[in-house]
């Protein structure tokens, strides 16, 4: 079957776009095979290569695809010599025999006139059990100049390891991940996670598979700029309507601009009511010097979004008094005591040195309660000693 798809030459060549929203462009193009049995019937890539596999070609197609790829896209690239092409190949066949040289992409490359530097190899490194050889592979052909892509990854067996072995200049987090990620808090900290890891060895992130905008924001939130999916375009063997994929980019960057604006309004809105609240906890303080804890409950029972209130000696970093607290704790969280070090806390240190004298965290776990918080710290002078006031925010 695989010799007659090739002999008959009924593999098609589709294209799906990589869109960068900061650039406001597309900068590539993945190919996908496509192709057609006797009878005209689409056939499941999937079905093809597992085909390949049964017929021990799958070395065969692999190079036969790769070739017409480089073809096909050859009129993309004489229009415009700064897309990238993102080439798939069969990554299982790396734990063969096969030797590094043999799968010959810069021949193949050399032939199209594509330069190295224009094409992605990507690689799904889940499928390759030789670790050694896919690192020699990488390296291998980052010498030729071609750049080197994780594909899917995040699906099957990854393994987060080789992400700083191989060192790829991108990585395609699968659709696994993506889907719905602006509602699944730990889809969400597995991308930021991944994003966060590669942005530290300097490789690019792109979102694979996206089909709706929330997931293009999310992902931008995180700094991810790259993506590709049916919500811009889907895979075409024709050219692509490049003016609705700007009017879909220009939509994104719209939205994305709002959503940092709306975000840096309500962080101030939430710093200025915090400076609100500690001013008036202050002065409830040195109206009640001796017995302000009754006061205390009684102000947490109005501020609805206060979890918690408590004290740091500025010189010793120790807390003063218990933790005020008007949630429900348990055996495994419990708040503070008094005597308790936060010298080593974010908050604490970072307020200590302000000249502004103030402090609000990122979003954590509160020990306290279990549920997740912002602390607002605020400087300020009891009974001639400097303190810090701990406010803790319910998010």
């Amino acid at each position: 079957m695989i010799k007659q798809l090739i002999q008959n030459d009924s593999i098609l060549i589709y294209f799906q776009p990589i869109i960068s929203i900061r650039d406001t462009k597309v900068i590539g193009y993945e190919a996908l095979m496509r192709a057609h049995d006797e009878n005209n019937e689409p056939l499941s890539p999937i079905f093809v290569f597992d085909q390949a596999k049964k017929e021990s070609l799958s070395f065969e197609l692999d190079k036969f695809v790769r070739s017409k790829t480089l073809t096909s896209f050859k009129p993309f690239w004489e229009k415009n010599n700064e897309l990238l092409l993102f080439l798939n190949f069969e990554s299982h066949l790396l734990d063969t025999n096969i030797c590094i040289e043999d799968f010959v992409f810069a021949s193949v490359a050399q032939e199209s006139g594509i330069p190295p530097s224009r094409i992605v190899i990507e690689i799904k490194e889940y499928q390759i059990k030789n670790t050694q050889k896919l690192k020699d592979f990488c390296d291998y052909n980052k010498q030729l100049g071609f750049i080197i892509a994780l594909d899917d990854f995040g699906a099957g067996n990854a393994n987060f390891d080789r992400i700083s072995s191989v060192c790829p200049h991108i990585v395609k987090i699968d659709r696994s991940i993506i889907y719905n990620v602006n509602q699944n808090f730990i889809n969400k900290e597995i991308l930021k996670s991944i994003a966060n890891m590669c942005f530290n060895i300097g490789a690019l992130v792109l979102s694979e598979g996206v089909e709706d905008k929330e997931e293009i924001l999310s992902s931008l939130k995180l700094n991810i700029d790259l993506f590709q999916g049916f919500w811009f375009a889907r895979p075409s063997s024709s050219t692509h309507n490049t003016e609705l994929i700007k009017e879909k980019i220009s939509y994104i960057g719209t939205k994305h601009t709002q959503n940092v604006k709306s975000s840096m309004q309500y962080k101030e809105h939430l710093i200025q009511n915090a400076k609100a609240y500690a001013q008036a906890i202050i002065e409830l303080i040195e109206e009640n010097n001796t017995n302000y804890s009754i006061n205390l409950f009684d102000f947490l029972k109005t501020s609805k979004n206060i979890e918690a209130i408590y004290f740091i000696d500025t010189k010793t970093g120790t807390q003063s008094k218990d933790t005020f607290i008007s949630t429900d704790t348990n055996d495994f969280f419990k708040p503070a005591k008094d005597g308790d070090s936060h010298a080593l806390k974010e908050y604490f240190y970072i307020t200590k040195e302000s000249k502004r004298g103030n402090y609000l965290s990122q979003k954590y776990i509160s020990r306290a309660s279990g549920r997740m918080c912002r602390t607002f710290a605020q400087k300020f002078m009891h009974d001639t000693k400097e303190k810090i006031l701990c406010l803790d925010f319910k998010i």
